[in-house]
């Protein structure tokens, strides 16, 4: 699966990515999505390391 930033375009259509929960067994957690054409992106690891900051000052990398 193609890793790609929230925000980012589409490679399919342009549209940017938003964040959503992952409906796929092998993947937990979010995803990178396209609402326009519903195709799914992993997200890249800086993403994980950012919203690793907005939790509980223990979990933060």
């Amino acid at each position: 699966m193609l890793e790609k930033k929230i925000g980012e375009p589409c490679p399919t259509c342009s549209t940017p990515l938003q964040r959503r929960r992952s409906t796929f067994r092998t993947i937990v957690g979010d995803v990178a999505f396209c609402a326009r054409c519903c195709s799914s992106f992993e997200l890249a690891k800086e993403e994980d390391k950012a919203l690793a900051a907005f939790g509980p000052p223990q979990y933060a990398l």
